[in-house]
C-alpha cells in the first residue's frame, strides 16, 4: 500500500496542516515528507526548521528540516498502524529561531513496508531517539543531527542480536576534526546505539546500549509496542540514555543492512549521498573551529585488517604526487599523543582513513599510493583491498580506485607499493 497526500503548503512557524489517510490492514508503515525551507544548514542561526507531526491527535516525531530550499525526501518510521482512518497533522517549530524560516510542504507519502527476515526484525525493534539537549533545548536544530539508521545481525547463545547504529552529521566534542578524518575517514558520527538480544521465539531478553563515556548500560526504559527502545542523544560526541529528559524526537528507520564481514560502516557514504553533503555543510560552518582543510582535498582509502589483534594502531597509507616529493600520510606522519594516534583503532577489520592532499590536489594528481605499519609493538598485519575515494561538492562521492590485493607486512617488509601510475597504467601489489 502507498498513499500520497498532496500539501502544498507554505508553513510559518506555528501554523499546521491537518489530512487523513487510510490504511488498509494492519502493518507497518513508514511516512515520506518531501519538503524544504528558506533555511541553509552552512549558515549559522538559520540551519534548518523543524516540522513536527501528530497522528490521531497525539505527539508523534519530529522532522529536521536540513536540506534547505532544495525539496527533499525526508523518510522516517511512522510505526504499525491498524486498519482503518489515520488523522495527521504538520506543525513547523522553531523554539530557538533567530530568523523566520518558512517550510514549503509538497506532499506526504506513506508507504507499507513488507520487509522479509532479518529485514523485519530490524524494523520491529529498531529503537526511537530522542533530540540532544546539552547546549540548548534543541541541539539537532543546528548541529549533529542524526540521519540514518543501519544495523547488523549476528547469533548469541539463545538467539539473535540485532545491533543498531546511528550515522550523525558530526560529533561536536571527541576527537578533534583532523584526527577524526586520520582514524575514520569522515566528519560523520557513526555510533553504536543499541543490541536487542532476543530469544529463539524472538523475544527481548535484554537491551544494551552505548552511555557516556562509551559505556556498555543494560537499557530499563520504557518499550513502544513491546519490543521497541527508546534512548536519548546525551552527550556532544553521540552516546545515549534511556533517561528521557527532551521533548523532541525521531523514528528513523532501520535503512541498510551493514555487512560488517565485508565492508566497513563508511558503505553509508555510498548508499546515502546526501549525508556527505550535509557533513560537508556543517564542516564549513564549522571551519575556523575545527581548523580543518576543505573535505574535497581529501582522498578516502578503505582496506581491512587481518591476522591481528583489533583495536590497536598498525598501518597507514601515504602518497606522492606528481612533482612533489613530500609524502602524505594518513596518520599525520605517525601522529601520537601517548595511546592516542592519528589511525584506525577501530573493533570491525574494514575501515576507512584520509589522506590530506594540498589545495585544488586531486588524485589524478597521485603517482603512487603505499601502505605501511606504524607500530612496532605490531609483528606483521596482512592488508586486504584498496578502495580510494573522495568527495566533491558538485559530484558527490567518486570512486577512484576498487581493487582486490592482499599484501603481508612485516618489520623486514614494513611498506609495499600497492598503486602505481604509470603512462596511465595502474600497477598493483600483487604485480610489482
Amino acid at each position: 500500500m502507498e498513499e500520497r497526500l498532496i500539501v502544498d503548503k507554505a508553513l510559518q512557524l506555528g501554523e499546521t496542516w491537518s489530512g487523513s489517510i487510510q490504511v488498509e490492514e494492519d502493518g507497518h508503515y513508514a511516512i515520506e515528507l518531501i519538503a524544504s525551507a528558506n533555511t541553509n544548514w552552512q549558515q549559522l542561526n538559520n540551519e534548518g526548521v523543524m516540522i513536527r507531526l501528530y497522528l490521531n491527535e497525539a505527539y508523534q516525531q519530529d522532522f529536521i528540516i536540513f536540506y534547505g530550499q532544495t525539496p527533499f525526501n525526508y523518510k522516517q518510521l511512522l510505526g504499525s498502524l491498524p486498519s482503518g482512518t489515520h488523522q495527521l497533522k504538520l506543525e513547523a517549530c522553531h523554539p530557538q529561531a533567530v530568523q523566520l524560516p518558512i517550510v514549503n510542504v509538497d506532499s506526504i507519502i506513506i508507504k507499507q513496508l513488507d520487509y522479509q527476515s532479518d529485514e523485519e526484525l530490524a524494523l520491529q525493534y529498531a529503537p526511537k531517539l530522542y533530540g540532544r539537549a546539552v547546549y540548548s533545548d534543541y541541539d539537532n536544530l543546528y548541529t549533529d543531527i542524526p540521519l540514518e539508521m543501519i544495523y547488523f545481525i549476528e547469533e548469541w547463545a539463545y538467539g539473535k542480536v540485532i545491533e543498531y547504529h546511528i550515522v550523525f552529521s558530526h560529533e561536536d566534542e571527541g576527537t578533534p576534526a583532523k584526527l577524526l578524518m586520520a582514524k575514520w575517514g569522515r566528519l560523520l558520527d557513526i555510533e553504536y546505539m543499541a543490541r536487542v538480544y532476543l530469544t529463539e521465539e524472538n523475544k527481548i531478553d535484554h537491551i544494551e546500549y552505548q552511555g557516556a563515556e562509551h559505556e556498555i548500560k543494560r537499557y530499563h526504559g520504557e518499550l513502544i509496542e513491546d519490543r521497541r527502545p527508546i534512548l536519548q542523544t546525551a552527550t556532544c560526541n553521540g552516546n545515549f540514555t534511556d533517561q528521557i529528559t527532551s521533548d523532541y524526537s525521531f523514528s528513523l528507520l532501520p535503512s541498510y543492512h551493514w555487512q560488517l564481514s565485508m565492508e566497513p560502516r563508511e558503505i553509508v557514504m555510498e548508499k546515502f549521498p546526501y549525508i556527505n553533503d550535509v557533513m560537508f555543510w556543517e564542516a564549513n560552518r564549522q571551519l575556523a573551529r575545527e581548523q580543518l582543510t576543505d573535505l574535497q582535498n581529501y582522498l578516502l582509502v578503505q582496506a581491512s585488517v587481518w591476522n591481528i589483534e583489533l583495536g590497536i594502531p598498525a598501518i597507514d597509507f601515504t602518497c606522492q604526487l606528481k612533482n612533489d616529493i613530500t609524502i602524505y600520510s594518513s596518520s599525520l606522519n605517525k601522529w601520537r599523543n601517548n595511546h592516542f594516534w592519528a589511525a584506525y583503532t577501530g573493533p570491525y577489520r574494514h575501515f576507512t582513513v584520509a589522506i590530506p592532499l594540498p589545495e585544488q590536489k586531486r588524485f589524478s594528481d597521485m603517482e603512487k599510493l603505499s601502505v605501511r605499519m606504524i607500530n612496532d609493538a605490531v609483528p606483521s598485519v596482512t592488508v586486504k583491498g584498496i578502495k580510494v575515494l573522495s568527495y566533491d561538492q558538485e559530484t558527490g562521492i567518486n570512486v577512484h580506485l576498487n581493487e582486490t590485493f592482499q599484501v603481508q607486512l612485516t618489520h623486514e617488509q614494513s611498506e609495499q607499493v600497492i598503486w602505481r601510475k604509470t603512462t596511465g597504467v595502474s600497477h598493483y601489489a600483487d604485480n610489482l
